[in-house]
């Protein structure tokens, strides 16, 4: 379904970044990472819609207090928002990334972390809710006059949206709600306090589909309601119903565009940086990832280091190339963690190298060609992420890959529900599991490599970004005719 005007998208990242170049001329760049690719999918599908999303940039900031409406770049029309910069860092930097993502990631320490308090509840006030106000306000302008008005909301950033855009305009439009990043179990979400687990389920639930990657996101999101809220869950049909509101809750497994990889693997960016790759020794073990505390990339190293030792024939005859982009380096969670990395790396190299082979070779460095050089030349693939809501990096390397390379995944991965079938099925805290299937990847028989290998590829193809896409617009329309 094609919905021409009316529909407005929301996500925290804009698609665009603007800056000015040297000569004063303003600029803009589009924005990376799999969410922005893939609403960029939904805004395809969706004729007409307004993109809203946080003024980032000094001069974004500059276009938010220019701009009376949407401005046109590109083929977008947009809306930024200029937040108070406090309020954003407290949203942002104190509670949407070091407390949500880490709950729905599971990445706390319980015993010692977190410790909830004063400070909390002062990000919650005075930076979450504020700034999803704004995100508000900004919707309910963009859909006034429409006559079918659809809000698409997406992400940890924004989930008292729902809730605040209803006091503002009631349930005329039909609110999709997105979770790009896992939902943990009921008990797990209850580390929240009361005000943010409630609040922000209670908010969920003025939505008409809550939506996430995959069906077990999906049933702990409905286990949470029901068991926190008092919803009532019928799994069967995916629905809860609170307050005489029926919700739908679905899951629809994000995706690629495998065309435009095919076509970036093929360019001479790629090309130069894979002479770096193939000249690596032995065979090549990869992985891509941020420096994100979710991605388990310490385990990983030990890991392989447990191989070597129980495999002392292949040392030599094996490299682990590990191409990972910083992320969020001011979160000292994170700062520390990007130090444990190279750490790890430094002491399977220091226990197992010899004067000709370093057995880890680390990239810590920002080189999107170098990681699709890495995709395409791979024996083994290392994916054993403690959780994560899809990990594109399975999806996107299947489909490139040259040598029928083989998958090791992590059963916490979202890709997992569509790819483990093909791949080597790893629990991401066992560093023997994980040192086995690093083993058997790389000594697999030719025949079961370019089996596994094709049917990755195939699964990919017959689920793409647009088909992604797709599936939701058509469940929007359904539900906006059962509401009608």
């Amino acid at each position: 379904m094609a919905h021409s005007g009316g529909v407005v998208i929301v996500s925290n990242r804009a698609p665009v970044t603007f800056s000015r170049s040297g000569s004063g001329e303003r600029t803009h760049s589009r924005g990376a990472g799999g969410l922005v690719t893939a609403l960029n999918a939904v805004s395809r599908r969706a004729e007409g819609a307004v993109w809203i999303a946080s003024a980032a940039s000094d001069e974004d900031v500059r276009v938010a207090r220019e701009s009376e409406g949407p401005c046109e770049v590109d083929d977008l029309r947009l809306v930024l928002v200029e937040h108070d910069a406090g309020a954003y860092d407290l949203m942002y930097n104190r509670l949407a990334n070091p407390l949500l993502w880490f709950v729905q990631h599971g990445l706390y320490d319980l015993p010692y972390a977190p410790e909830l308090g004063e400070e909390t509840l002062r990000a919650w006030e005075e930076g979450y809710l504020p700034v999803n106000r704004s995100f508000a306000r900004a919707a309910a302008e963009a859909i006034s006059g429409a006559e079918e008005p659809v809000v698409l909301l997406h992400d940890y950033h924004l989930y008292m949206v729902p809730e605040l855009l209803r006091e503002e305009v009631g349930e005329g439009p039909l609110i999709s709600f997105f979770v790009h990043i896992p939902w943990p179990e009921p008990d797990l979400w209850r580390v929240l306090p009361s005000y943010i687990r409630e609040g922000a389920l209670r908010s969920l639930l003025r939505s008409d589909i809550v939506a996430f990657h995959t069906r077990r996101y999906a049933r702990n999101f409905m286990a949470a309601a029901s068991e926190i809220l008092g919803a009532e869950a019928d799994p069967a049909r995916g629905t809860l119903r609170r307050g005489g509101r029926e919700v739908w809750v679905r899951s629809y497994p994000i995706s690629i565009d495998p065309a435009e990889f095919e076509e970036v693997a093929e360019s001479p960016e790629v090309r130069r940086e894979e002479e770096y790759v193939r000249n690596l020794p032995g065979a090549l073990l990869v992985r891509v990832d941020r420096t994100d505390l979710s991605k388990n990339i310490v385990r990983g190293f030990r890991a392989y280091g447990r191989m070597l030792e129980l495999h002392p024939e292949m040392r030599g005859r094996v490299t682990f190339f590990a191409q990972l982009q910083p992320s969020r380096g001011d979160i000292p969670e994170y700062a520390a963690y990007a130090e444990a990395i190279r750490r790890s790396a430094e002491e399977v190299n220091e226990a197992h190298g010899t004067p000709s082979w370093r057995p880890v070779e680390l990239s810590m460095q920002d080189n999107f060609p170098r990681s699709v050089a890495a995709y395409k030349n791979y024996d083994a693939l290392l994916v054993n992420a403690v959780r994560d809501g899809m990990n594109l990096v399975a999806k996107e390397a299947a489909v490139v890959n040259r040598r029928d390379g083989a998958l090791i995944l992590s059963e916490n991965a979202g890709a997992h529900e569509e790819l483990g079938e093909h791949a080597l099925t790893v629990n991401p805290f066992d560093l023997d599991d994980q040192a086995a299937a690093i083993h058997r990847a790389l000594t697999m028989p030719p025949e079961e490599r370019a089996r596994r290998a094709r049917a990755l590829r195939e699964t990919v193809l017959s689920n793409t970004i647009e088909d992604w896409a797709a599936s939701q617009m058509r469940d929007i329309a359904a539900r906006r005719a059962t509401s009608s």
